[in-house]
């Protein structure tokens, strides 16, 4: 038992409202205080309790009365029905009886004060576990942690003593502690360690003061015994002036007077003797007290070494699989490194696929905001179409009397040449025939029937009329005038110049070279359209392939998951470095307190055997190997652990470099995306500078037809869209691929997250595990420490039995029972707590 153990019960007795306050522990020994907690805790179960008096009438001095009431009480919380999932009863406890007289009698001995620690014990453990224990757990959480943990480990020693089939119903205590806690109370095998010593302490100074108690006596009646002697000096000297009848006083006076001398050295020889053992022991005490320090502090370093061993430990297994788990997913990035490149090619292709998508779903929103619009363009297409039917039509017309007419011009051309030299011929002629003078009037009939002749023939394009048949009628005929010859001439030469005039016109030849401009337009134009609905088309196909492979992959992951994924995994990595930070403070502030209270019980003790020094030395010098041991230990862990920081840094550094790669990938398409809006800039300048100057018919034509082979690829678009849309995706395989891996990566993960919550519980078996062995080793030090002051007790009671045998000679009465009884009576009792 230990002093924090009683404090806390007091604490939780106080609590209460009490007709009396407790301020000590043995306070409770009556069993009135107990006896109204528990009235509140079950006014029916524990109803005939009787008010704590508060006068002195009703207290201390009826020990039979005390006796009682904690037998009742004891009953009563051994008949107490606790619910379900607790045991039925305390009276399945395997706690023997306390020892009720000894608790009503001295409740200060060791005895009195363990059973009455029971007794507190069942009553917080009825209290803690009534039906209604709301409230006895509100005013519990009400105290401070110290006192709170003390508690916990009352109510876990009496469910240690419960049968095994009910001591796992009762592990989830109501009584819950601030998570700090864990760490903050010293082990338990200290704590009993330091209680026990303390205990052995306040009975040795018992002991030093009882012998004090027992020298100061001796010396008094030493005093007595020397005023006596001196009286009886002084009255014999008073007495040697009579005569011889005061002889015989003064032999008998100088008898006694010679056996109080005798009394008075033996006194003296046994003051000298006990003051002698008294100062042996005083300087062996402190000698001891003087080892214990240095042991302690041996002790105290031993168990911190132990706990850095198993914390670093701990890390390194810790780090060991951490390390385990980024091999393997360094692994399963090296394997996916061909899946980021496809993601990323995927994500550009996607970007682009998104614009154009963008684009397209824009013009549909117009397309089908302006149908009326669409309506009369598809009218004046199909008028369009026709009047491009007909002035093809027209163009095949025009091309064809082009020919003819140039066939036609160059007969024209020939004949006149011919026509020059018979008008060359027929002028010298005409002379021969002015110098001739020959008939008139058969001649002007003759010539004006040829003249009319030549007229019709030339108006009429007979090429086959020539000068020859006039002449050969002129010659065959009578002779024409001059008058005549000059108004034939006149007409030759106005046919010729009408043939000249219909040969050489401006306004032919440049219709002519129009046409044959359009025609060259019309075919280049021609090829450079076709060559772009053929590139469009193919442009087309390609960006609605990718379209439904977007659509058809949309949602099913890709770079931005796993991305996310990396995130969401570089967040727990972070969460459970910031968790071991925590776990890592708690430990050392559980450690500074393991610190101060083993300070505190160096400062307690005073005594250990002298028997035992060659114990310590072998134990010293294990502790020095082993400290030696764990210090090269520890150096490899360090290192282990700096190399492991250092992978765990390389990793980390990678996860940003791919989150830096998917950041430069979305900027990447942001950047096509502006590119794409660039040249639709650049387009629209063009057309503003098209429409700004002055176009010509021929370009007006020629921008109609562009309009027209683009309402054409909007209408394949659009149709080809709906197929594409109607029509499976070509790349469901390549899904089903991506799929596939995208649901081996989160099975990898969920096993992963399995494996951590396992080593997790693991870790938890270990902690577990190291704990128990705190406690067996502490256990085998408070064994060590019980024998080693079993072995100081029996040696000072050896002493007390001389000093108490000098008492009885000395004032000729026994003290019955005696010191050394109730000390073998308690090392009695501790061996069997122990045990």
């Amino acid at each position: 038992m230990s002093r924090n153990d009683k404090d806390a019960l007091v604490a939780f007795v106080n609590l209460f409202k009490l007709s009396k306050p407790v301020t000590d522990f043995v306070q409770l020994a009556d069993g009135k205080a107990l006896m109204e907690v528990m009235n509140f805790v079950d006014e029916t179960h524990f109803k005939n309790v009787p008010a704590r008096a508060v006068g002195p009438s009703s207290s201390s001095e009826n020990w039979v009365h005390r006796t009682n009431i904690l037998k009742r009480l004891y009953r009563l919380l051994l008949s107490y029905p606790l619910p379900a999932p607790h045991p039925p009863s305390l009276s399945l406890s395997s706690l023997p009886e306390p020892p009720f007289s000894s608790i009503a009698k001295s409740p200060s001995t060791r005895e009195g004060s363990q059973g009455l620690l029971h007794i507190c014990r069942l009553c917080l453990v009825v209290g803690v576990w009534a039906p209604n224990n709301e409230n006895v757990i509100t005013k519990i959480q009400r105290l401070n942690e110290e006192h709170m943990a003390e508690l916990m480990k009352s109510i876990e020693q009496i469910m240690a003593t419960m049968p095994e089939e009910h001591q796992g119903s009762g592990q989830a205590s109501p009584l819950k502690p601030s998570p700090d806690m864990s760490y903050s109370p010293p082990p338990s095998g200290l704590r009993a360690e330091r209680d026990k010593l303390l205990q052995e302490n306040d009975d040795l100074r018992l002991r030093c003061e009882q012998m004090v108690g027992q020298v100061s006596k001796l010396t008094s009646e030493l005093d007595e015994a020397k005023e006596d002697r001196d009286d009886a000096m002084e009255r014999l000297k008073r007495n040697e002036g009579p005569g011889a009848g005061l002889r015989t006083s003064q032999n008998a006076h100088a008898g006694e007077s010679d056996g109080l001398k005798a009394d008075l050295l033996k006194s003296e020889e046994n003051l000298a003797h006990v003051e002698e053992q008294l100062e042996k022991q005083t300087a062996h005490v402190n000698e001891l007290s003087k080892e214990i320090e240095q042991y302690k502090a041996e002790a105290e370093e031993a168990v911190r070494l132990k706990d850095q061993l198993d914390e670093f430990r701990h890390t390194s297994d810790r780090l060991r699989k951490s390390e385990n788990v980024i091999e393997k997913y360094r692994k399963k990035l090296e394997d996916s490194a061909g899946l980021r490149r496809e993601l990323r090619n995927l994500e550009e292709e996607n970007a682009t696929l998104v614009n154009t998508n963008s684009t397209l779903e824009a013009d549909l929103n117009k397309a089908f905001s302006s149908k009326s619009l669409l309506d009369t363009y598809k009218s004046q297409i199909t008028t369009l179409e026709k009047q491009t039917s007909d002035q093809s039509s027209e163009i095949a017309q025009l091309t064809q009397q082009l020919e003819t007419a140039q066939g036609q011009l160059e007969v024209l051309q020939q004949s006149y040449d011919e026509h020059e030299e018979e008008l060359a011929v027929n002028l010298v002629k005409l002379k021969e025939l002015e110098l001739s003078g020959g008939a008139e009037s058969g001649g002007g009939e003759a010539g004006k029937r040829g003249m009319t002749r030549g007229e019709s023939g030339a108006l009429l394009g007979d090429v086959s009329v020539s000068l020859d048949d006039e002449l050969e009628g002129i010659d065959g005929g009578v002779t024409e005038s001059k008058t005549d010859l000059r108004v034939k001439i006149k007409s030759l030469e106005r046919e010729i110049a009408s043939l000249k005039s219909f040969s050489h016109t401006p306004g032919s030849q440049t219709e002519l070279s129009t046409v044959q401009a359009l025609l060259s337009d019309a075919t280049r134009s021609r090829d450079r359209y076709q060559t772009d609905y053929l590139t469009a088309h193919r442009e087309t196909l390609r960006l609605s392939a990718t379209l439904e492979a977007i659509r058809s992959g949309k949602g099913k992951g890709g770079n931005a998951a796993m991305a996310e994924a990396l995130r969401k995994r570089v967040e727990e990595l972070e969460e459970e470095v910031i968790g071991l930070r925590k776990e890592k403070k708690g430990v050392q502030d559980g450690k500074e307190e393991v610190e101060k209270a083993l300070e505190g019980a160096r400062r307690d003790l005073d005594m250990v055997g002298k028997d035992q020094r060659d114990i310590l030395a072998s134990l010293r010098e294990n502790v020095e190997k082993d400290t030696t041991n764990l210090e090269t230990q520890v150096r490899q862990l360090k290192d282990q652990i700096d190399i492991l920081r250092e992978k765990d840094r390389q990793n980390l550094e990678e996860i940003k470099k791919l989150l830096t790669d998917k950041v430069d990938l979305q900027s990447a398409g942001i950047n096509q995306r502006e590119r794409a809006l660039e040249k639709e800039k650049e387009f629209g300048e063009l057309r503003a500078t098209m429409s700004a100057s002055g176009v010509p018919p021929e370009t007006q034509q020629q921008l109609l037809n562009v309009h027209e082979k683009n309402i054409e690829l909007s209408a394949e678009v659009k149709t080809l869209q709906e197929k594409f849309l109607a029509s499976p995706s070509p790349n469901t395989e390549d899904h089903s691929l991506f799929e596939a891996a995208q649901q081996a990566y989160e099975s990898q993960i969920a096993s992963l997250q399995a494996t951590l919550s396992k080593l997790k519980q693991s870790n938890a078996r270990s902690k577990n595990l190291h704990e128990m062995e705190n406690q067996l080793m502490l256990g085998a030090w408070h064994d060590l420490g019980s024998r080693v002051m079993s072995a100081h007790l029996q040696n000072a009671g050896s002493a007390a039995g001389v000093l108490g045998g000098a008492g009885r000679r000395s004032q000729g009465k026994s003290t019955p029972g005696g010191w050394l009884g109730r000390q073998r009576r308690v090392q009695e009792v501790g061996g069997l707590t122990r045990g």
